[in-house]
């Protein structure tokens, strides 16, 4: 993932912009928002909810 100079407005392969001379650090990673989070969690539940079920069902 290449860097982005905020002054210029475009990406950057080095540390230091070639157009303007700023120095560029990295993009820091932003956290998975806790809605996204409860998604995959209650998502999980439901699949394991079925899954528990069909096994009851093939098991009568």
């Amino acid at each position: 993932m290449s860097q982005w100079c905020d002054h210029c407005d475009r990406p950057v392969e080095g540390d230091v912009c070639e157009i303007c001379g700023e120095s560029v650090k990295a993009p820091e990673p932003e956290p998975m928002p806790w809605l996204w989070r409860f998604f995959i969690l209650s998502t999980i539940i439901y699949l394991i909810w079925r899954i528990y079920q069909l096994i009851m069902w093939l098991s009568h």
